[in-house]
């Protein structure tokens, strides 16, 4: 902890020099960022942006804990979003079941990606950080592909499927004309924060809520979550204590993917209502969760208040760009120096370390003084 927040207040320090170099007041531009992240609508938009990065991020620590770094996010969120289009768009029944089964598709195609990697590692030592990125290219072409040869809208100029049915959408917590929204209305005002936060989001928020408390069970009460924390520490001693490492590290990337897989068909059923071609991978959800959890690591309350942390920081960044015509690129810059200076200073910690194991080392090792040596044979 105290290593995040003094690369935070360190990136602080050192943006607004940049800030100040290039002519602007710090004060007032950390005021904007500020003003357009965290309060009115700027908050519901942060609000809404971090339900997705938290996911992600949690999906993506999952595999981390195992030793895996997963750079397959992007694939995975886009497959899950093409598999919840699909069975929104064509499977028959009632909405609310059809929802459901949007997820589930979702699921299973996150996670049968997410798989790929994972087996060319334990069957092949194929690294799963090249063969996850790799996978992401045809993936994303493929379901371009899809979107314009199968699933495009012929009443759209755009490259997107058809519009989602509004029964087979994920519905905001308290929409303005229902009754939950007339009564946050009629107490607090139109107006008010939370009025156009249960305006703005919707049941993702609950579903998200739920991974959060799936991925701390599975990390500290089930014998999955210790196998990936001892493979993650060391993982000859967990070969050498009897874990299957392969089983646990397939299993482990599976429901990263899995997770990646809901939160695309959470973003299509719930925001964007439809597939739009390079939507998704364009929102650049997938980058930031990859930012928050190489700060977070493989701790999901870290995830959470990291991944707001982030997200506030990208808003902030594009009210920033309205306000000054700075590139809102501004934002990303600050995101990665904290990484950079926390990966720094862990760096630093383990070379020290090492440092220090190998010098006590020596010294046990060296060969005592003749003296020493004839005190010791005459005792």
């Amino acid at each position: 902890m105290a290593d995040r927040l003094v690369a935070v207040v360190v990136t602080v320090v050192l943006t607004g020099a940049l800030f100040a170099l290039a002519g602007y007041n710090p004060i007032t531009v950390y005021g904007s960022m500020i003003q357009g992240s965290l309060v009115g609508p700027g908050l519901v938009t942060t609000v809404q942006e971090t339900v997705v990065v938290v996911g992600l991020a949690l999906g993506l620590s999952f595999a981390f804990r195992a030793g895996q770094f997963n750079l397959g996010a992007s694939g995975q969120f886009v497959v899950g979003g093409l598999a919840g289009t699909v069975v929104a768009l064509y499977c028959p029944g009632p909405g609310w079941m059809v929802v459901t089964l949007a997820l589930v598709a979702a699921m299973v195609a996150g996670a049968l990606l997410a798989a790929v990697p994972a087996v060319l590692f334990t069957g092949l030592s194929a690294p799963v950080f090249a063969t996850s990125l790799l996978l992401n290219y045809p993936v994303l072409s493929f379901t371009s592909y899809l979107i314009t040869a199968w699933l495009k809208d012929p009443a759209s100029d755009r490259e997107a499927s058809r519009l989602i049915a509004a029964d087979r959408r994920i519905p905001a917590l308290a929409p303005e004309h229902s009754a939950p929204g007339r009564l946050l209305e009629s107490v607090f005002g139109r107006y008010h924060v939370l009025t156009q936060l249960g305006a703005g989001l919707n049941w993702s928020l609950l579903v998200v809520a739920v991974i959060f408390v799936v991925v701390l069970l599975l990390e500290t009460r089930t014998p999955l979550g210790f196998e990936t924390g001892l493979i993650g520490l060391n993982p000859r001693m967990a070969a050498g204590v009897g874990i299957r490492t392969g089983r646990a590290i397939v299993l482990a990337l599976s429901t990263g993917g899995a997770i990646a897989g809901v939160m695309g068909a959470l973003v299509v059923l719930g925001s964007h209502f439809r597939l739009i071609d390079g939507a998704l991978d364009g929102t650049g959800y997938p980058i930031t969760a990859l930012l928050v959890v190489m700060l977070a690591r493989s701790s999901p309350l870290a995830v959470v208040w990291i991944g707001f942390l982030f997200t506030a920081i990208g808003v902030g960044g594009e009210e920033v760009e309205r306000d000054y015509g700075l590139s809102s690129y501004v934002s990303t810059v600050v995101q990665a120096l904290v990484v950079f200076l926390v990966s720094m200073r862990l760096t630093l910690r383990v070379t020290l370390r090492r440092k220090h194991t190998r010098e006590q080392s020596i010294d046990h090792t060296v060969e005592p003084a003749p003296e020493q040596r004839a005190s010791e044979v005459e005792a």
